[in-house]
């Protein structure tokens, strides 16, 4: 399969990168900042710049892909924020610099990267937006309020992408709480495991059916809205 990984600096989209690699996938991972992209050489997969807050960018990462690649079977959008001021205040004290940031990238971030990429998504491919568990409303408290909003309407943006676009899967999925720089404090698995799991998906082991559960955990299991 032909794969994009966009959010693959580190954590999850790193490693979900160099897994689907050496399952033989060809992969191309997008970066924020190319001086993380080393390991992509060493690996045999092609980095480029896919900044969800750049428009143009991501269409022209699109872009030079149909022409080295031609059109995907899949594209990941792993990327995100939790910024620090997220941590440790609540919606009354945080800037609303810092919500509005959280918005842009974890939410909008996925509508830019779906829009630049559906032109060179195959016919019945896949779009993964990773989301979170934070984003469901059963999901209630103060606790990183600005990346549960995010990811709350991240969730919305996959669900009305669902009834504008028939010809892809579209899903929003849980990675689990993962032992990563983000998600250290609340950890319960393991990055490799959620990968796994994405492979999964990608890969038709864990099935899925987006007319039924189209917000998911990384095992294919429904997530409540």
């Amino acid at each position: 399969m032909k794969i994009a990984v966009v959010g693959a600096g580190q954590g999850l989209g790193k490693i979900l990168s160099q897994m689907l690699g050496a399952r033989g996938h060809e992969v191309v991972s997008g970066f924020r900042s190319m001086e993380s992209d080393d390991w992509t050489r060493q690996a045999g997969i092609l980095g480029m710049p896919m900044d969800v807050t750049k428009e143009k960018e991501l269409k022209g990462a699109a872009e030079k892909i149909r022409e080295t690649m031609g059109e995907l079977d899949a594209v990941v959008d792993v990327a995100g924020i939790l910024l620090n001021s997220d941590r440790k205040l609540n919606l009354m004290e945080e800037s609303l610099e810092d919500v509005t940031n959280h918005l842009i990238v974890n939410a909008v971030g996925v509508l830019s990267v779906f829009r630049a990429f559906y032109p060179i998504l195959k016919k019945g491919g896949k779009f993964l937006a990773v989301t979170s568990e934070g984003g469901s409303f059963t999901c209630a408290g103060s606790l990183f309020p600005a990346y549960g909003v995010s990811k709350t309407a991240a969730n919305k943006i996959v669900q009305t992408l669902r009834f504008t676009v028939d010809d892809v899967e579209i899903l929003a999925v849980h990675p689990g709480r993962m032992n990563t720089v983000m998600g250290r404090a609340t950890a319960q698995i393991e990055p490799e495991e959620a990968a796994e799991g994405f492979c999964g998906i990608l890969e038709g082991s864990i099935p899925t059916n987006g007319k039924k559960a189209w917000f998911i955990d990384y095992l294919g299991k429904e997530m409540p809205l």
